[in-house]
């Protein structure tokens, strides 16, 4: 996997942290994950997305009920 120079930069300043450091750090990255910020909708740099061409035919009917 590589990382770029920013990447590497963060690791090291996480590393440098103590543990009271890091926990601080990882409570308010929880934060703003849980708070809704956009995500980017974009996929990674590493992964292609896939167009999903053909409809689904069992989605767009009635819905089936069973018991």
């Amino acid at each position: 996997m590589e990382l770029t120079i920013d990447e590497h930069k963060l690791i090291v300043e996480f590393r440098r942290l103590g543990p009271a450091g890091r926990k601080q750090l990882l409570d308010h990255l929880s934060l703003l994950l849980t708070k809704g910020e956009p995500e980017n909708d974009l996929p990674p740099a590493d992964r292609c997305a896939l167009q999903q061409e053909e409809e689904r035919p069992e989605a767009s009917g009635e819905p089936i009920f069973t018991e």
